[in-house]
């Protein structure tokens, strides 16, 4: 047997359960009617085939290909993986196999204390320092590189 304060917290759950998913039903809703002459001047094949993206530069405005897009994701996850692994691995290896306790004690906390920082700081921190470092060093900042660090 349910007492009403049960009751009620499940009605109230279920209540904000559905408001939730209508917002996130609204939102898409909102993208595709907002996408849909885009879509509908392109067609879907050439949007995810056209290997350029100029929206709004001279002659070639109008081009709006997502290959682009989403080959440099490909590309900046599988790079930030690959240079982030080697380092995750020797950073368990230590904190549970080969470090002093003291320091593999003071190390965990310093790793928690990184994973509780949003990754928007890391994205900002990225863009206003290491992209104005990489472009002193090779131009532009903005780059393939920059986003492989950033996300590693």
């Amino acid at each position: 047997m349910t007492s009403a304060a049960d009751r009620l917290l499940l009605w109230s759950l279920r209540l904000t359960a559905v408001l939730a998913c209508s917002i996130v039903v609204w939102i898409l809703a909102f993208l595709l009617g907002e996408a849909l002459p885009a879509l509908g001047a392109l067609g879907p094949l050439r949007w995810l085939g056209d290997p350029s993206w100029h929206p709004t530069v001279g002659a070639t405005e109008g081009h709006f290909g997502l290959a682009p897009m989403l080959l440099a994701t490909a590309a900046s996850s599988a790079g930030a993986v690959l240079l982030a692994t080697p380092v995750a691995l020797g950073s368990a290896l230590f904190c549970h196999s080969y470090g002093p306790p003291r320091w593999s004690g003071v190390y965990r906390r310093l790793v928690q204390l990184l994973a509780g920082i949003p990754s928007v700081v890391f994205g900002f921190w990225g863009l206003v320092e290491l992209t104005p470092r990489i472009a002193r060093w090779q131009p532009p900042g903005q780059s393939l590189l920059a986003g492989i660090l950033i996300l590693a």
